[in-house]
């Protein structure tokens, strides 16, 4: 009985965390702080959240990390439990408060090709909060900004509780329409030729062909979307991470555009080759901080077929 209670009540914590109410009037910094605290229990990670812990453990013995893993799983715990909650609520605050809580490594990189009026594709991933960079951009002025998602995610909760003027102009495709897949591709050469921003999940399943490479010791598929943007327009591939610290502060990280290979290339090797610097960025993020690899994630990438190494030429 006590069991059941103790669930309850924080059950329903989380719905007054979830309600409009709670996105717009928990103050972030107190409810971010609670949500950490919470996750970082005994209680949590042995029973409320023992659905996502024993996952993770077994994630970092394939991953053969070397370090403490008890220390990781609380980390993990604490980055993503209702992480939705404090993406959402972060889209609240106020300019300055907005200033404290954010930091920016490379925007220079951004700024540069976006004044060149070219054009970018914004490679996200599902690594840390990728949600806080559907609404950051058009909050910072970015107003051609595009979003592409899958036609469930639109409606889901990554996007419930943001400020409705932040948010992008959507471009949504649902995963089974071939037909869907190539209008979604020319609406966004449309946006990118016009100088805008289209911001895609790089490590999606937006599209329908793929590139299987061997990723942190497992073949894995990456859909060939964001590659085919960068090659059918002049647009630049900039990845960009958003990497929450312990106090719930982010940083928002971008990388040197990916390189498109030669125009004497053929097509299929251009695409592997733009894919395959991705692969390599992101292997390198999940390595190094697997703590903020996305919980679904993690739960794919252990029912995954071991890569075979030896015979990878």
């Amino acid at each position: 009985m006590k069991h059941q209670i103790r669930r309850f009540l924080t059950d329903r914590v989380m719905k007054v965390y979830n309600s409009p109410a709670g996105v717009a009037g928990i103050p972030y910094q107190t409810g971010s702080s609670l949500l950490q605290w919470f996750a970082s229990t005994e209680y949590a990670r042995n029973d409320y959240l023992l659905h996502r812990a024993a996952p993770f453990r077994e994630f970092l013995i394939q991953l053969g990390y070397p370090g403490d893993h008890d220390a990781l799983l609380t980390a993990f715990l604490k980055t993503h439990f209702h992480h939705g909650w404090r993406t959402a609520a972060l889209s609240h605050l106020s300019n300055k408060a907005l200033d404290k809580m954010i930091r920016f490594e490379g925007i220079e990189i951004f700024d540069s090709y976006y004044k060149g009026g070219k054009g970018i594709v914004l490679v996200n991933s599902h690594f840390g909060w990728p949600s806080v960079a559907l609404w950051l951009f058009m909050r910072k002025g970015y107003t051609n900004y595009y979003s592409i998602l899958g036609e469930r995610g639109v409606d889901s909760l990554k996007v419930a509780g943001i400020r409705k003027d932040c948010l992008p102009q959507f471009l949504s495709v649902s995963r089974e329409s071939g037909t869907e897949a190539f209008r979604l591709l020319f609406q966004a050469r449309e946006k990118l030729e016009e100088g805008g921003v289209v911001h895609i999940l790089g490590d999606g399943q937006h599209g329908r062909s793929h590139v299987s490479l061997p990723f942190a010791g497992k073949m894995r598929g990456f859909r060939a979307s964001f590659a085919e943007l960068g090659l059918i327009t002049e647009a630049a591939l900039i990845p960009v991470f958003v990497m929450p610290d312990q106090r719930g502060k982010a940083v928002v990280k971008f990388h040197e555009p990916l390189d498109k290979g030669p125009d004497e290339m053929e097509h299929q090797q251009r695409i592997a080759h733009i894919i395959e610097q991705y692969a390599r960025i992101l292997e390198n993020k999940w390595l190094s901080a697997p703590h903020l690899v996305n919980g679904g994630f993690v739960d794919v990438h252990i029912r995954q077929v071991k890569a075979d190494l030896a015979n990878e030429v």
